[in-house]
């Protein structure tokens, strides 16, 4: 199921905005599972940020893993524009860390924030959040999202990001 961000996760999302206002994405305090995952989401302003939230020993995660896999591989070597983090619940750090191994990811992963996880009325996996550049909520899909939607989800969003090497 795909929504748009409307009243789904509006605690997270109940931050003032303004013309300096930040994300309440960026505003939130991760904890790292692996050694390349930022403390922040701020360090991907200006990117295309799909957040993928996975379970130990999901199998509709995994394909959903591999399926952004593709999408980030296919972007131009010097200008990447989407970018991709994995959010881990279903246990304590330690048991997330190892069972996140078994995914041999390059993308950063962390836990599960608080504060996200609160305003979550559905707890199943896998999770998807789209973020504009901006760090804007722009998709929410709870399971599956299928390469021809995810595909249209990104397209006009990715044309307005800027290029990271």
């Amino acid at each position: 199921m795909t929504f748009k961000p409307a009243s789904i996760l509006w605690l997270l999302l109940a931050a003032p905005f303004g013309a300096a206002a930040i994300s309440p994405f960026y505003q939130l305090n991760l904890t790292p599972i692996t050694q390349n995952a930022p403390s922040s989401l701020s360090v991907y302003q200006g990117q295309v940020l799909a957040i993928i939230l996975v379970q130990p020993d999901c199998n509709w995660c995994k394909k959903q893993y591999k399926l952004l896999s593709h999408l980030v591989e296919q972007q131009p070597k010097n200008c990447h524009k989407l970018d991709v983090m994995m959010m881990a619940t279903g246990g304590d750090r330690h048991a997330l860390k190892r069972a996140m191994k078994r995914y041999q990811s390059r993308f950063p992963i962390t836990t599960l924030p608080n504060k996200l996880a609160q305003s979550l009325t559905v707890k199943s996996a896998p999770q998807l959040f789209i973020l504009d550049s901006e760090g804007v909520l722009v998709t929410y899909h709870i399971g599956f999202m299928p390469e021809h939607a995810l595909r249209s989800a990104l397209n006009g969003l990715v044309a307005k990001a800027q290029c990271k090497a």
